[in-house]
């Protein structure tokens, strides 16, 4: 990693610094958005996926914690582009852009802070999940309510839930954690929304699950299920309807679309990764590596 945006200009990544008593540091006063960036070797091009949309939740979460952004959107989405291609990666990539408040204490004076850093991630290692899927269990922990944190909301501060979680599964000998919210209903993963297949219906917690309302969510509830022809359903989901699934997947920025083959020791259908989660798996990347004409729109070119 070379360059890093801030607050309007490139420094070196060696650069980049908080002060130790940031709020960011300090509470987790900050939001991000995480975000990525697809190496096309046919088209030697890295696309960004859906940049304006995770800009737009960025600018939200934003004004949920009353931190003004100094930018237009506009200018963050033309600073994230210039971030990716002043590195010059030939890789798949993780952005992260962040917002943060720069002082010690919440004051109108504290200058609102805005980066964006960028660095590879190999796909092999993220392949192999997703080819073999990963084993969950369903973790002691519960979903931050909505009532306490905004959930729905990319705040630094509320991964520290995501954190807890994976490493009690991780302790246990899982690959990662599902969470349950505060009323026993299924939630999300940690770091990634969930979705069940059962008799050939794609369902996922809705909305007031206390989930974050994802991207790759969207996509997959919208074109993807229209264009596979897949019928969807948002609702309510107990715990054990996970058990009785056909199939399991979890999906978002981190996870793509990685497919969950045992929940507490207890095998998804044939406990191999089903036929309906390899089918949106592939629509998924041929959209994100620019191989359908009709979704281009969702990507941004970083070079040229």
């Amino acid at each position: 990693m070379k360059h890093v945006w801030m607050n309007g200009r490139m420094v070196k990544w060696e650069d980049a610094t908080v002060h130790v008593s940031s709020p960011v540091v300090n509470s987790g006063l900050g939001v991000f958005e995480g975000i990525r960036a697809y190496w096309s070797k046919e088209k030697s091009q890295l696309y960004i996926f859906r940049l304006k949309e995770h800009v737009e939740r960025l600018f939200f979460s934003s004004k949920v914690h009353r931190m003004k952004i100094r930018f237009s959107k506009k200018q963050v989405e033309n600073a994230i582009t210039e971030t990716v291609r002043r590195n010059g990666y030939r890789e798949d990539v993780y952005i992260r852009p962040l917002v943060f408040r720069g002082g010690m204490w919440r004051t109108p004076e504290t200058p609102i802070e805005v980066v964006v850093f960028v660095m590879p991630t190999p796909r092999p290692e993220r392949m192999k999940r997703m080819k073999n899927g990963v084993r969950c269990c369903v973790s002691s922990w519960r979903r931050i309510p909505d009532a306490v944190m905004p959930a729905r909301v990319k705040t630094c501060g509320n991964y520290v839930n995501s954190h807890i979680a994976s490493m009690e599964a991780e302790a246990a000998g899982y690959d990662g954690a599902i969470f349950l919210t505060v009323n026993g209903r299924l939630s999300e993963g940690s770091g990634a929304n969930i979705f069940l297949v059962k008799h050939g219906i794609l369902v996922t917690p809705g909305v007031t699950s206390d989930i974050l309302e994802g991207i790759t969510r969207e996509t997959l509830l919208t074109d993807g299920a229209r264009e596979l022809g897949i019928e969807v359903c948002e609702r309510d989901v107990d715990r054990t309807e996970l058990y009785a699934a056909d199939e399991v997947f979890l999906c978002g920025t981190g996870q793509e679309i990685t497919p969950v083959v045992s929940v507490d020791h207890i095998a998804i259908g044939s406990g191999k990764v089903g036929s309906l989660t390899r089918k949106i798996q592939k629509w998924f990347f041929e959209i994100v590596e620019g191989k359908q004409a009709k979704h281009l729109s969702w990507l941004t070119p970083v070079y040229g």
